[in-house]
């Protein structure tokens, strides 16, 4: 079945809007301002980022112009085929450069998983890659102690799994001798974390100071991730607890680590169905790294602002459909000029200070064509609007975070 996209005619009109509330307004929708007294890093999942031609041209330049509004964007679902994010970085032209993983989500030569990179989008005149470029991973000896100790409850879930593989297997059969489609072969659901579906990818970057300063780089270690969505939602969770538990743990080892501030820009697949408890669930658990892995004077600060309300722009969703938080960004930081939590209460105050947000593109898409917000469209008029946007442009949006030039 073809996929759904936006009429030239439609694209006009959104162009049209956006280039209007340029004029007007310092930050449209959320899309974040490029100054030269401050630089912008951000995290952007473009859906099945691979083969040119399953995106219309419209697409493409739009995609070119979101990216141009980024010194470092972390990008996720790069597909194996690498013309996709070589087609964006020939687009956006010098000075930006590619850092790209190579594959994983799927061992080669298997039928089973889909392969993924992890990329990172930088301007080298504001940001620069310094030497390290790796993965996470999770140790084999971790693993296999892992089975042993627990290896009583695992047995019972490849029992569980083992009697639904028998009954699709019987379904399927009852299905095929009635002419039917076949079901999808049932996932394995695991008892808790055993490793990474898709193994997060690190590189080390600086952020240049002001020309003609003495002042200090930032300087971070920046965790790109796409973790897991799977069947069950306490899988996405595990996942999660045990990333940033690495994170936190590394950045206590302040003297052993390549920099000591850690920065994870990524798709975290974090559901917020019951929005505000779950919000305030993880929004404590995170805190509580503040008072207890990360528990000291000299130890690192654990920030994710998108798990705060930003002061002007509220709750900020990251999907299209606005009504989830999947992508997260969070700073441990040593370095005191970096933001920390109770920063988060202040973020936009000051041009070229502290800030973060979301581009809404989907509010873009309905203020340009329907004249509403997308949370103001009907039910219908969001799907029809979803359908043309998901796979076009993306089912995700970047999130981001500004701050100053050191030395400004």
């Amino acid at each position: 079945m073809a996929r759904k996209r936006f009429t030239d005619h439609e694209w006009t009109k959104i162009n049209n809007e956006l280039g209007m509330r340029l004029t007007q307004e310092r930050e449209p929708f959320g899309l974040p301002e490029p100054r030269t007294k401050s630089v912008v890093l951000g995290t952007f999942n473009i859906r099945e980022l691979g083969k040119v031609s399953n995106r219309s041209e419209q697409a493409w330049n739009f995609l070119v112009m979101i990216c141009r509004h980024f010194d470092l964007l972390a990008v996720q679902e790069v597909q194996d085929d690498l013309e996709g994010i070589r087609e964006l970085v020939r687009r956006l032209g010098d000075p930006y450069r590619l850092v790209v993983s190579d594959t994983t989500g799927k061992t080669p030569g298997s039928p089973r998983g889909s392969a993924e990179r992890l990329a990172f989008l930088h301007n080298p005149d504001r940001i620069r890659h310094t030497e390290l470029a790796s993965d996470i991973s999770v140790d084999r000896a971790d693993v296999v102690d892992k089975f042993f100790r627990y290896r009583t409850t695992f047995a019972d879930a490849w029992d569980v799994h083992q009697s639904k593989l028998d009954a699709w297997k019987a379904k399927n059969e009852a299905r095929a001798a009635a002419g039917k489609r076949k079901l999808p072969e049932p996932g394995l659901v695991l008892p808790m974390f055993v490793t990474f579906i898709r193994q997060p990818h690190c590189a080390s970057f600086q952020v240049a100071p002001r020309t003609g300063t003495q002042a200090r780089p930032y300087e971070f270690l920046v965790v790109n991730a796409h973790l897991l969505y799977g069947q069950n939602k306490k899988e996405r969770l595990w996942e999660f607890i045990a990333l940033i538990e690495w994170l936190s743990l590394r950045a206590k080892s302040r003297k052993r680590t390549y920099y000591e501030n850690l920065l994870l820009m990524g798709d975290c697949n974090l559901e917020f169905k019951h929005i505000k408890a779950t919000r305030e669930k993880i929004d404590n658990w995170l805190k509580n790294l503040n008072e207890k892995q990360l528990k000291g004077s000299k130890a690192a600060k654990a920030n994710f602002p998108l798990l705060t309300p930003h002061p002007q722009r509220n709750e900020l969703r990251t999907n299209t459909r606005q009504d989830q938080t999947y992508d997260q960004i969070a700073l441990f930081a040593h370095d005191d000029r970096l933001p920390d939590v109770e920063a988060n209460h202040s973020a936009g105050s000051a041009l070229d200070q502290y800030d973060y947000g979301v581009f809404k593109f989907t509010d873009l898409f309905a203020q340009a064509l329907f004249s509403k917000k997308f949370e103001a469209l009907t039910k219908e008029q969001q799907g029809w609007l979803v359908d043309r946007t998901e796979w076009d442009v993306s089912d995700h949006m970047p999130a981001w975070f500004r701050l100053p030039v050191p030395g400004v």
